[in-house]
């Protein structure tokens, strides 16, 4: 092909390694990409502080779950009749490994896929038996123990130091914290019984009950001492005993179902908070989306990323499972170029479905050998980040690539949107609005071209010849402008990826950009000399180039927003599993139709089925029977109806926790 356009190779696993990397910690990107296939290691401050709810008063076993957010832990654990809040803070900077994508999401297609492999050399789990009956969240405390076990096992932990958790994400940040009994990374600074009096209900012969404070627990053991001996507040609450439990977890029998589910699926509520409890967990969630349609954003700032610790299923040496899958799908060659020709039915279509590809990326194909060398090469790249640099250049990867996603996808946008001039066929003959358009768009161009074109002293239409040597000079500029540095430093195998990537997606970026921007420029000299024959032509080739550049580098979570700014009781959604938007108004649901799936996101009617009932995938696995009878397994049906997901809308509180019904 001779356009640079034509020549974006969909295969190459670059733009993947590179949206994936600097997406890390952001909710929402994570959100429109859930099937994670990066690791890294990250680092968190010292006196962070971490929640986590329980159902009794008991002290905390290893390992646990620890929420980021105390909206989090009490939407998965508040609104019981025995509801208890531990408050935790770190003493040192504390180091986890962080697996991305919606890792703590116990349905869909691929988010348990990285674990899985990293555990089991399997996405199915022992004896690659992911058809067996759904065990509650057995296979989460399996997950937990095993990823805990195997950082002792390899020396990457211990009683205060090294890798003392991992780092996941559904609806929030999460921390799996691997040994409560000592060591001095973690603090437990409070406890407390959060249960709430219920609101009055009804007897069986209709007659309101008393209203009592069904409070349970010993209040003196949450910490229930708030008052100096003369009843005046003390200065300095008192901390409550170190507890020194190493007892292996238990799965709970019967664990709470998230709270947008419990007045739908179990019987009526009498808990006071349940739907602010569920609306406080998502708006936290919302706290952490990082950079979006709206601009750059936090995400999760109380963990970072250390330097090129980072390991990836996106690096050339692991990628390849898909790629023969994908490029039936969406017409792509053997080299990965995207055949534009007729056939291909709906061109937009087309293109939209190359620019969101990642989505359905999964490692169902891995196999055991190359599941092992990833994990060799994760051991490698922690036991690296607990030594000084890490092995690292010093070269902030996350924060550049987040850098190049900030200072180009907006332009995108415009460019592809200011390549069409807004007239007809006869406003092409209006001199003066054909001008006046490409001024601007020249202008728009230019804010790229700045930092890497020089003009030529004499101004000659052949000067913006792409086969020439200003555009070669200048893509070169372009290409290396973060990495020029680079060239000549010993690196590591995956620093190498990380540099690798960023070259070429800026050289992605820079060809196609460049080709649009010398061919302004040479319009622009045609236009001052009165010649205006092939801008026509010229403006399609430009926006039809911007457009596929888009799909390639796969941002697409950069081109999505909610279009209104939301109120103050609102919040911009997209669908974050388990709070995913109620669509009954607090009716409970028909039971599904006989055989049928409906399209794949509800028991027959549009919502995925509450977690932890009925019959499942097991390990995070291969069931793979009929959606709504029981958890859905692995199967790209439960990727769902998208329709929020790519139209963003501002909700209420009523949109996610649907008022209290009455049976």
């Amino acid at each position: 092909p001779s356009s640079w356009y034509a020549r974006l190779n969909y295969s190459s696993p670059a733009p993947h390694l590179f949206a994936s990397a600097y997406g890390l910690l952001q909710q929402w990107s994570n959100t429109v990409f859930p099937n994670g296939h990066t690791m890294a290691a990250v680092e968190v401050p010292a006196f962070t502080l971490f929640y986590h709810g329980r159902m009794d008063e008991e002290d905390v076993p290893s390992p646990e779950w620890l929420a980021f957010d105390i909206e989090m832990a009490y939407g998965i654990m508040g609104s019981t009749r025995q509801s208890f809040m531990l408050t935790y803070q770190t003493t040192r900077p504390v180091k986890a490994l962080y697996f991305d994508g919606e890792s703590a999401a116990l349905m869909g297609f691929g988010q348990l896929d990285t674990q899985m492999l990293h555990l089991y050399g399997n996405v199915s789990g022992p004896g690659g038996n992911g058809g067996s009956p759904w065990h509650g969240l057995e296979p989460e405390y399996e997950r937990a123990m095993g990823l805990c076990d195997w950082l002792l096992e390899k020396g990457l932990r211990g009683p205060g130091w090294g890798f003392e958790g991992v780092v996941r994400m559904n609806t929030g940040f999460e921390m799996i914290w691997c040994d409560f009994g000592g060591g001095g990374s973690l603090r437990l600074v409070g406890r407390g019984n959060v249960t709430a009096p219920q609101l009055r209900g009804e007897d069986e012969d209709g007659e309101k009950r008393e209203e009592r404070d069904e409070v349970k627990g010993d209040m003196k053991k949450a910490g229930g001492r708030m008052h100096g001996g003369e009843g005046v507040p003390t200065s300095v609450y008192p901390l409550p005993p170190q507890p020194t439990l190493t007892d292996r977890p238990v799965s709970p029998s019967r664990p709470p179902m998230p709270p947008n589910w419990r007045d739908i699926m179990g019987p009526s509520e009498r808990e006071p908070f349940l739907q602010t409890q569920g609306w406080g967990w998502f708006a936290s969630a919302t706290w952490h989306y990082g950079s979006n349609g709206l601009g750059q954003g936090k995400g999760e700032t109380r963990a970072r990323v250390l330097g090129c610790g980072i390991t990836s299923w996106y690096a050339d040496r692991f990628w390849g499972s898909v790629t023969e899958e994908e490029r039936a799908r969406l017409n792509l060659t053997a080299e990965g170029y995207w055949s534009d020709v007729e056939g291909v039915g709906n061109r937009s279509e087309a293109l939209t479905k190359l620019g969101r590809r990642r989505r359905m990326h999964h490692l169902g194909n891995v196999t055991a050998e190359a599941a092992a060398g990833m994990r060799w090469e994760t051991e490698v790249m922690l036991r690296d980040a607990l030594v000084g640099e890490g092995g690292c250049s010093g070269m902030e990867w996350v924060g550049a690539m987040g850098e190049i996603v900030q200072r180009t996808a907006g332009h995108l946008i415009i460019m592809e949107e200011g390549a069409r001039f807004g007239g007809d066929g006869d406003d092409w003959r209006n001199v003066t609005a054909v001008r006046e358009w490409l001024y601007k768009l020249r202008g728009q161009s230019h804010m790229f071209l700045v930092s890497f074109l020089e003009y030529p002293r004499e101004m000659k239409r052949q000067a913006w010849d792409v086969r020439g040597a200003l555009f070669a000079e200048t893509y070169s500029r372009c290409r290396y402008r973060y990495t020029r540095l680079m060239v000549d430093l010993p690196l590591s195998v995956r620093e190498q990826d990380l540099r690798d990537a960023v070259e070429e997606v800026m050289g992605g970026i820079c060809g196609v950009l460049l080709e649009v921007g010398f061919g302004v420029e040479r319009a622009w000299y045609d236009l001052e000399r009165g010649e205006t024959s092939e801008l026509k032509a010229a403006s399609e080739r430009w926006a039809d180039g911007v457009r596929r550049l888009r799909a390639w580098v796969g941002w697409e979570g950069e081109f999505i927003r909610c279009r209104e700014v939301c109120g103050w009781d609102e919040r911009c959604y997209i669908p974050m599993w388990p709070l995913l938007r109620s669509m009954w108004g607090g009716r409970r649901p028909r039971p599904p139709p006989e055989g049928g799936p409906g399209n794949g996101t509800e028991p027959g009617y549009g919502r995925p089925p509450p977690p932890y009932r009925g019959r499942g995938p097991g390990y995070g696995g291969n069931h793979t029977g009929p959606p709504g009878r029981g958890m859905p397994g692995r199967s790209p049906i439960w990727m769902g109806d998208e329709t929020d997901l790519w139209e963003p809308k501002c909700v209420k509180m009523e949109d996610i926790m649907p008022r209290t019904r009455g049976d």
